[in-house]
C-alpha cells in the first residue's frame, strides 16, 4: 500500500475512535438518533475499511519513536502508539548501547528490532529471528523502510532446540501473527489457531557457529516455546552470558526455566501478573550486576530514550 493509502487509512482509524469515545462516554445520549447512525458509521468503517488496512505509521513514542512500520488498523494500532511490552522496551533501552548486538527471538514485525536497531548503531548489531514467513516479509519491509537493512538482519527461523534442515511444525496465528510457533516435541503455542506449516529451525548454538555475532542482550517471545530456545543455546548461555528477556506463557515452562536458570548460574527476577501467565522473565549471569539493571529499568522513561538517541 502506498504512503497516501497509508495515511488514508490512519485518518479513517482517528475517525472510528472519535466516533467509539462518543459513544462510549455516551455524549449523545440526548440524541438516539444521532448515537445509532453514528455506530452505524464506526460499524461500516471497522468491518469495510479497517478490519483489512494495511497502513505506514511513524511510531509515536517508547522504544521504536519515530520509526517507520506497516501496521494493520485497528489491531496492531498498540505498535503505533509505541504502548506495546512497556517493560521489555524499559529492558532493552537500559542494557543497549551503540555497538551492542541484540537478539529478537519471536521478532514479528519489528515493533522492539527497529527500535533496538536504532539503539545499537550503525556500529552494532540486530538479529531479529521470526518463522512465519508473513512476519518476516513485513519486518523486511520495515527495515528497508527505515534504511536499516546494514544492521538489522532478518532471518526465517524459527529459533528451537534443534537445527531442522528439512523444517519444523509451525502453527500460525489465525488473525494475530504474533501467537503462531513451533508445535513439535511435545510444544505448542497456547494461543495460535491457524493453520500449520513447515519452517526452518535453527538453534542459537548453531547460528552462532556459523558466524553469528553473539549478543549482549536475547529477548524471547515465542509462545510457550521458551525453553527449548535456551537448550539450544547451552554454549552461547554458558560461555558468552548474555542478559535474557523472555515472556513465560505456562507452567511447565516456568519450573523447567527455572531450574535451567539454577543450572547456568543465573539470577532472575520474574515480574508476574495477577492471571499468573504470561508472566516476564529478566535474567543475569550471577557474575554481573543484574540489580542495576533492575534498577535503570524502574526508572527509564521517554526521557532517557531521548538523551540516547541524541547522543
Amino acid at each position: 500500500m502506498g504512503f497516501k493509502m497509508g495515511r488514508f487509512y490512519t485518518l479513517l482509524y482517528r475517525m472510528y475512535l472519535i466516533v467509539k469515545k462518543s459513544a462510549a462516554d455516551g455524549v449523545l445520549r440526548r440524541w438516539p438518533s444521532i448515537g445509532r447512525a453514528l455506530d452505524q458509521v464506526k460499524r461500516l468503517i471497522q468491518r469495510h475499511f479497517l478490519s483489512k488496512a494495511h497502513a505506514w505509521v511513524r511510531i509515536q513514542s517508547g522504544l521504536s519513536q519515530g520509526m517507520w512500520m506497516q501496521i494493520r488498523v485497528p489491531d496492531e494500532v498498540g505498535f503505533w502508539r509505541g504502548e506495546h511490552e512497556p517493560e521489555v522496551q524499559k529492558a532493552i533501552m537500559a542494557a543497549i548501547r551503540p555497538g551492542a548486538v541484540f537478539y529478537d527471538v519471536g521478532a514479528h514485525v519489528g515493533a522492539v528490532a527497529l527500535g533496538a536497531a536504532q539503539l545499537v548503531g550503525q556500529s552494532g548489531r540486530v538479529i531479529a529471528f521470526d518463522g512465519d514467513p508473513e512476519n518476516v516479509e513485513r519486518l523486511r519491509r520495515n527495515s528497508a523502510r527505515n534504511e536499516m537493512q546494514d544492521h538489522l538482519q532478518v532471518v526465517h527461523a524459527a529459533v528451537w532446540s534443534r537445527t531442522a534442515s528439512d523444517g519444523i511444525s509451525f502453527r500460525r496465528g489465525e488473525t494475530v501473527r504474533s501467537q503462531g510457533g513451533v508445535e513439535a516435541d511435545g510444544n505448542y503455542p497456547v494461543l495460535a489457531r491457524g493453520e500449520i506449516i513447515n519452517v526452518p529451525a535453527i538453534t542459537l548454538d548453531d547460528f552462532v557457529a556459523g558466524g553469528g555475532p553473539p549478543p549482549r542482550l536475547v529477548k524471547i517471545d515465542v509462545e510457550g516455546g521458551e525453553y527449548e530456545v535456551l537448550r539450544g543455546g547451552s554454549r552461547l548461555f554458558a560461555t558468552r552470558r548474555p542478559l535474557i528477556i523472555a515472556e513465560i506463557h505456562h507452567q511447565p515452562a516456568a519450573e523447567q526455566i527455572t531450574a535451567w536458570l539454577e543450572e547456568y548460574r543465573y539470577e532472575a527476577q520474574w515480574n508476574i501478573p495477577e492471571e499468573s501467565f504470561p508472566r516476564r522473565l529478566f535474567a543475569w549471569p550471577k557474575e554481573q550486576n543484574g540489580e542495576a539493571w533492575m534498577r535503570d529499568i524502574l526508572f527509564c522513561r521517554e526521557e532517557s530514550l531521548r538523551n540516547v538517541l541524541q547522543s
